[in-house]
């Protein structure tokens, strides 16, 4: 059977979110209100504060998939004969969660509300690095492929409407083989 490397991708997400819903609900801000896969190149920042239950959003999303070598991850600089079924893929995941804005008579944030979203902020940080560096290590797929990852730096996000937040990469292998 044909492996799809789109689903592939997809599952990959799918089971890094997973992991990192579970992280999020052990910080600091807890579960956020929406913690969920996403299509396309940006997150919007339109879901932070009273939301319901939970605290902000979550989300991984696939943010590029390359074709690469057995110097897995460096990209391929030409299409090889098939059967090439090497690749990267990078997923994306991140957070947004309710920032300190000024309020309604104009008055700035107290520095102590600021500093509650900064070690918010940082806890979240804390549930990617976990989510990132166990997910793939631990699941029965990944002992049973000798599933290759990396993952990648932190960056912070906004603020921006009233969110602040962070995201970070993982880049996992993933196969693919051609039509016959």
């Amino acid at each position: 059977m044909a492996v799809n490397l789109d689903q592939v991708a997809f599952d990959l997400a799918a089971e890094l979110l997973g992991c990192f819903c579970a992280a999020l609900e052990e910080s600091t801000a807890g579960a956020a209100c929406r913690c969920s896969l996403l299509a396309g190149a940006n997150v919007a920042a339109d879901l932070c504060c009273d939301c319901g239950d939970g605290n902000g959003q979550a989300w991984v999303r696939v943010a590029e998939i390359w074709p690469t070598t057995a110097t897995w991850p460096q990209r391929l600089a030409q299409i090889e004969k098939c059967p090439l079924n090497l690749w990267a893929v990078e997923l994306e995941m991140g957070a947004y969660r309710c920032a300190a804005k000024i309020d309604n008579r104009g008055r700035f944030p107290s520095a102590a509300r600021l500093t509650r979203d900064a070690e918010v902020v940082m806890d979240d940080a804390a549930a990617m690095r976990r989510a990132a560096n166990c997910c793939f290590r631990t699941s029965e797929a990944a002992r049973q492929s000798a599933r290759r990852f990396i993952v990648g730096g932190w960056r912070p996000l906004g603020p921006e409407g009233g969110c602040v937040g962070g995201q970070m990469s993982v880049t996992v292998s993933a196969y693919d083989c051609c039509p016959a």
